[in-house]
């Protein structure tokens, strides 16, 4: 996850870095920028790549300070989640002139950073799947996803089924599917489903709430049957469900992420809510790895 820190003061840098550090490997692909000049420059030659900015408020120019700043990357890059840093609380109503997900003060970011971070990727979580945005016969569109039953792919062409009418467009169903994952599942070549409208399942198909029957292929069922039951606990694994010693979800990284932040709050979770022989490790790369030993 690309995330930006705008932070003038080097030694206040090097704290939030710090506390960084803590997360999973790779969690941040972290850009520090000292000054907000700086981060406009940048962004207005290469767009706002970055899903979280966390930006102090005086910057120490007169030109741009921190809800500047944020105004304009609300404008240029609505998604992007804005985590304010200031160690002076006269700031703290200013920063409602702007969207943004928190607001820290700067002597409490080890109590508070690790919980506005969970904050803004639930926003993101959020918006990445509320969505699904894709483009057909010379138009865009963006469709609830909850409306959504199953896509199917045919030759070079990917159907979407929702509750009210269809959709056709050339991109790839695993490439849809993968955007709408944990909600959403391939249970065959040429069938993805919406996990939240299957009715019933079994090795012969899948049967949905509108009653439409959908094939599931013995190479995904496996597949199909893990993520059915890691959304019907909510994202609980219990692994005496299974016989492997190493089990594997594919998950969607944004969930991935969140498990992350929330082991890294309490690590004593890491054995209250598992038995003392599983350990978790999480990958931000999309995999959620339960490593019995």
């Amino acid at each position: 996850m690309k995330l930006a820190i705008c932070e003038d003061n080097p030694s206040h840098y090097e704290i939030i870095h710090t506390i960084l550090q803590k997360y999973p490997p790779g969690a941040f692909e972290i850009t520090h920028f000292a000054s907000g000049d700086e981060f406009l420059r940048t962004v207005a030659e290469n767009g706002c790549p970055y899903s979280i900015v966390l930006t102090d408020i005086d910057l120490g120019s007169d030109n741009v300070n921190g809800i500047s700043l944020a105004e304009k990357i609300n404008y240029i890059s609505p998604d992007t989640q804005i985590i304010f840093i200031s160690q002076y609380l006269q700031y703290a109503t200013a920063v409602y002139e702007t969207e943004h997900a928190y607001f820290i003060h700067k002597q409490q970011m080890e109590k508070y950073l690790p919980l506005a971070l969970r904050t803004a990727c639930q926003k993101l979580e959020k918006l990445h799947t509320r969505y699904l945005y894709f483009s057909g016969n010379s138009r865009n569109y963006q469709v609830l996803c909850s409306d959504i039953l199953y896509l199917e792919r045919n030759l070079r062409q990917t159907t979407i089924y929702t509750r009210t009418g269809t959709y056709t467009t050339k991109e790839r169903l695993t490439a849809l599917t993968e955007r709408m994952k944990p909600d959403f599942c391939l249970c065959h070549n040429s069938f993805a489903v919406n996990l939240h409208a299957v009715r019933t399942y079994s090795h012969k198909g899948i049967i949905l709430s509108d009653n439409t029957e959908i094939p599931v292929s013995r190479s995904y069922y496996q597949q199909f049957k893990d993520a059915f039951a890691f959304r019907s606990q909510g994202g609980a694994v219990n692994e005496q469900s299974y016989d492997q010693s190493i089990l594997v979800y594919s998950i969607q990284p944004l969930s991935v992420f969140w498990t992350a932040l929330l082991l890294l709050q309490d690590p004593a979770k890491q054995t209250q809510d598992l038995t003392p022989a599983v350990f978790v490790s999480v990958s931000i790369y999309g995999t959620v790895i339960l490593d019995q030993t």
